[in-house]
């Protein structure tokens, strides 16, 4: 009894490593950018896909082009050809919320093709959401107690000026 309770465990913890490193390993199944950082040599060379929001600038030269993707508070970097830029609309920034994507290929901790940074040689890319503009909420009520405060301040400043003219005129004040 002891011998088989010993030996359905072993069965069990068994297929849990194997299946567990297949099921990380999945191109299908989205990894955060933070795993690929902290855990990176385990991923070089391999297919991964990851998913964030496109943000900054799209660099490139025609050919290739270079997009980061923020994930969380961690960044990584895309290279995309000129057909999967073009599924691009939104790149996030102030007053932009940019698209969404999935993104499918070789993962490189120190890729030898862009002086050693740490990229993703895309081989397939999606949209998940799209990006869209913000639209800037100006509040009356704060845009009048701005201009109210910069007459005050105005009127306080030629005021203060006044004096000092008055006392250069006429000497120190009784």
């Amino acid at each position: 009894m002891k011998k088989t309770g010993i030996f359905i465990v072993a069965i069990i913890l068994l297929y849990g490593i194997v299946f567990a490193d297949t099921e990380i390993n999945s191109p299908d199944k989205t990894l955060p950018v933070r795993v690929l950082f902290e855990d990176g040599y385990r991923y070089d060379g391999q297919k991964v896909t990851v998913a964030g929001e496109v943000i900054g600038d799209i660099m490139g030269n025609g050919e290739q082009y270079w997009i980061n993707i923020k994930d969380e508070d961690f960044f990584i970097g895309i290279v995309i050809n000129a057909s999967q830029k073009e599924i691009i609309r939104y790149v996030g920034r102030y007053g932009t919320k940019g698209d969404i994507v999935k993104v499918s290929g070789i993962y490189r901790l120190n890729c030898t093709a862009h002086f050693g940074e740490r990229d993703i040689h895309s081989e397939q890319i999606e949209i998940i959401e799209g990006g869209y503009e913000i639209p800037e909420d100006i509040q009356n009520k704060k845009v009048i107690i701005s201009i109210l405060l910069g007459v005050i301040t105005l009127f306080l400043l030629l005021n203060s000026q006044r004096k000092n003219l008055r006392r250069d005129i006429c000497g120190q004040p009784k």
